[in-house]
């Protein structure tokens, strides 16, 4: 049961002989004293509810900023990583090109070392086939000279014609 403080201002409370009646005033009063009673009873309440959401808000706020701090700071570290991984890459492209160019020029050599010994065998092939050619030559003329010594001389035939 409750009662606006419009329905107190217009209360009428009987009067009586010699003033108001004393049981309408105290009913009144008694209406007035629940009502109060009630509102005092909901304002008590509504402040424990309203310290209750101040704290639970407090402390959303203070998860909230400690999210944030905790964002920032894997942003930052994230930033700091990918830039530590650049370099990284950075330097291992460009040690992977300095050992590829080591790697053509040791090829380059390599194949040069190869051409020049290619050169050099062929050059000796060369002379091997002439001192062999000669020497089968020389023993060719020692083995005719040699034929031409021990064979007797054959009579000539007259042929009959």
């Amino acid at each position: 049961m409750s009662i606006s403080p419009a329905e107190v201002r217009h209360v009428r409370i009987k009067r009586a002989i010699f003033g108001l009646r004393k049981s309408e005033v105290e009913r009144t009063l008694d209406r007035i004293a629940d009502a109060y009673a009630e509102t005092w009873a909901q304002r008590a309440s509504m402040e424990e509810r309203n310290h209750e959401l101040a704290i639970e808000l407090s402390r959303h706020q203070e998860a909230e900023a400690m999210l944030r701090k905790t964002l920032v700071t894997a942003e930052r570290s994230a930033d700091v990583l990918r830039a530590d991984a650049r370099r990284d890459a950075e330097r291992i492209i460009r040690e992977a090109e300095q050992r590829a160019r080591e790697l053509v020029g040791e090829s380059h050599h390599e194949r040069e070392r190869i051409r020049h010994e290619i050169i050099r065998l062929e050059e000796r092939e060369r002379e091997f086939r002439a001192r062999f050619k000669a020497m089968i030559q020389a023993t060719a003329s020692i083995v005719e000279d040699y034929e031409g010594d021990r064979a007797p001389a054959r009579p000539q035939v007259a042929s009959a014609s």
